[in-house]
């Protein structure tokens, strides 16, 4: 089909509406994986980024003292991402396999010190 400013787009067929998003937009570059040494500081928006919480929720746990923040002398306050994902890990729940090797773990150190 020859596609111009007069076609409509009711009469284009899926096909044609794929070809014309594939020519119009840019092909994305893949997303280049951060490495444990790279940290972000920033202000509320990099904690909103790292947890996916609203800007309120944000403020609350900061209030509460509940997320990692730093305290800027002028009053300011700034969000360290390696230290929000380290709270984040920290509040991780164990699966029933983490749980079962724990205690196995455990067991056979007791057992160990008795003898």
């Amino acid at each position: 089909m020859n596609i111009n400013e007069n076609t409509r787009v009711i009469d284009l067929k899926v096909s044609d509406l794929i070809t014309i998003l594939k020519e119009s937009t840019p092909i994305l570059a893949a997303p280049v994986q951060a490495s444990e040494e790279d940290d972000e500081i920033g202000g509320y928006e990099v904690a909103e980024k790292t947890t996916g919480y609203a800007r309120q929720t944000i403020y609350q746990l900061k209030s509460k003292g509940k997320i990692p923040y730093i305290a800027m002398p002028s009053g300011g306050v700034r969000f360290s991402r390696k230290e929000i994902l380290k709270w984040l890990m920290s509040h991780k729940k164990l699966t029933y396999e983490e749980i079962a090797a724990k205690a196995d773990d455990f067991v056979l150190k007791r057992r160990a010190r008795r003898k």
